[in-house]
C-alpha cells in the first residue's frame, strides 16, 4: 500500500504534468498611436481650417482605449532650411479640445501668422501619455484675408453661361451647381473677371459661385464663398440668318433658291415678299426647305424676296439681304 509521501509526489507530478509553459514575461504594450498620415490644411478668409484623422491602432499593432490627447501646432517655416525638432521646440500648440478617434476638424484665426510661412503637424497620445510621430506636414503662406468676389452677373449667351463679376486680385476659383439637390463642383480657375461655360443645357438651372485665391502651389490662401447666382439655360437664341439667297424667273413663277441652315435645331424658313415700294410681308406659312416657288407674283410686277430661319424652340432670326426681280 503506498505510503503517505508516495502519494503526495505522486499528485505533485500529475499536477505539473498538466500545466503548459507560460514562457517568459511579455513587456508591457507602449500604446504608442499610429502615426496620423492625412492632415490637411488652408487658409479661407481669416481663419486657417485644419483636419485630420485620428486612429485607437497602436504602433504594437493593438487597439488603445483611448487617445489622452492631439498635439497640434504651427511654427514658422525658417529660411535657413526645415528641421522637425528646432520647429517642434518652438511650435505654438493650437487646442484640439476632443481627443478622439475619427475624423477632426481645428479652425484658428490667421492673423496671428500673417505674412509668414507656417508648418502645421499633428500627433496623438495614448493612454499612457506617450505620442506617436509627427504627422505629415502642411504649408501655408498666411496673407489678408483674401476679398470675397463681389456684384456677380450671369446671361445665356449661345455659347453657353456667361459669368462676370468685381473685386480685387488675380485668379478666381469657379463653382457650379447643378440643380438644388447637386453638390457644388469646382469648374475651374480664371484669370479673368469673367468665365463663359459651354456645358450647359437648355431647360437646366445652374447655380455659381466664386472665391478669390492668393498665392500659388498647391494650397492656395482662398476667400469666402461669394453670393449665388442662377440661371435657368433656355433657349433664346434665333438661328443665323439664311445665305445665299438667289430669285429666278419659272414658268408663270419667281422660283427661290438659298442656303440651308446647318444648326441643329434648324426647323423651317420663313419667306417675305414685297411689291415694289412696299413693307416686306410673310409669303405663306413656314417650309422645311431651301427653296420656294412663288406662283402668286403677278407677271411684270417688280418684288424683292428675302428668307429667314426658324428653329425647334420658334426662335426666328432676321430676313437676310432681299434680291429683286421682275416676274415672268
Amino acid at each position: 500500500m503506498p505510503t503517505r509521501r508516495f502519494r503526495l509526489l505522486a499528485f505533485l507530478a500529475l499536477g505539473l504534468a498538466g500545466c503548459g509553459y507560460v514562457g517568459d514575461p511579455q513587456p508591457p504594450a507602449l500604446e504608442i498611436p499610429v502615426q496620423i498620415k492625412d492632415l490637411r490644411g488652408v487658409q479661407r478668409g481669416a481663419k486657417v481650417y485644419l483636419a485630420f484623422t485620428t486612429s485607437l491602432e497602436s504602433t504594437d499593432k493593438v487597439l488603445l482605449k483611448r487617445l489622452s490627447a492631439i498635439d497640434l501646432r504651427a511654427g514658422q517655416n525658417p529660411p535657413g532650411g526645415f528641421h522637425l525638432d528646432a520647429w517642434a521646440a518652438s511650435a505654438q500648440p493650437i487646442p484640439v479640445k476632443d481627443p478622439r478617434a475619427g475624423e477632426i476638424g481645428v479652425e484658428a484665426p490667421a492673423a496671428q501668422w500673417a505674412g509668414q510661412e507656417m508648418v502645421f503637424a499633428v500627433r496623438a497620445a495614448g493612454p499612457s501619455g506617450r505620442a506617436g510621430r509627427w504627422s505629415n506636414l502642411v504649408v501655408l503662406h498666411i496673407v489678408p484675408p483674401p476679398q470675397v468676389p463681389f456684384d456677380l452677373a450671369l446671361e445665356p449667351t449661345p455659347q453657353g453661361a456667361y459669368l462676370q463679376w468685381k473685386g480685387e486680385g488675380g485668379q478666381w476659383r469657379v463653382w457650379r451647381q447643378e440643380g438644388p439637390e447637386a453638390q457644388p463642383a469646382v469648374l475651374g480657375i480664371s484669370s479673368e473677371r469673367s468665365w463663359l461655360d459651354p456645358g450647359v443645357q437648355f431647360g437646366q438651372t445652374y447655380s455659381y459661385s466664386l472665391q478669390q485665391l492668393v498665392g500659388g502651389g498647391a494650397s492656395p490662401a482662398e476667400s469666402e464663398m461669394s453670393r449665388t447666382i442662377s440661371l435657368k439655360y433656355t433657349d433664346i437664341f434665333p438661328p443665323a440668318v439664311p445665305t445665299g439667297l438667289a430669285a429666278i424667273a419659272g414658268l408663270k413663277s419667281v422660283e427661290l433658291n438659298w442656303d440651308r441652315n446647318t444648326e441643329p435645331d434648324w426647323k423651317a424658313c420663313q419667306v417675305y415678299r414685297a411689291e415694289e415700294g412696299g413693307e416686306l410681308q410673310k409669303l405663306g406659312q413656314p417650309i422645311a426647305a431651301a427653296s420656294f416657288s412663288d406662283s402668286s407674283a403677278v407677271s411684270g410686277g417688280k418684288y424683292r424676296y428675302a428668307v429667314s430661319a426658324i428653329d425647334q424652340g420658334g426662335n426666328e432670326s432676321a430676313p437676310c439681304a432681299p434680291v429683286e426681280i421682275t416676274a415672268p
